[in-house]
């Protein structure tokens, strides 16, 4: 299922970015959000991205998102399959 992980790996990373791009003033929350852009992207383009390694990756984007208050989150913890923030800002989600 490696393919499948790195699709949502891909879709994480476009929204972190477009995150980032659209919110400049979020110094802090950016410079966190960069490092884990950089290992979502690696994870994307590797054929070894595991869904072990693709729950971690949302887990620290999670962490960050909710101690920041970045969105609006549906489940108390853990990933929502509706996260907020790939829904704002992933390309085949946001609102025209």
């Amino acid at each position: 299922m490696a393919n499948w992980e790195r699709r949502e790996a891909d879709t994480l990373a476009e929204a972190i970015g477009k995150h980032r791009r659209n919110n400049p003033h979020l110094v802090v929350e950016n410079a966190l959000l960069a490092v884990v852009q950089k290992e979502v992207d690696e994870a994307a383009s590797t054929v070894t991205t595991t869904a072990a390694t693709l729950n971690r990756h949302r887990a620290q984007v999670c962490a960050i998102c909710r101690a920041s208050k970045l969105y609006a989150c549906d489940v108390p913890e853990g990933w929502s399959d509706n996260c907020a923030m790939v829904y704002v800002n992933a390309t085949g989600f946001s609102p025209l």
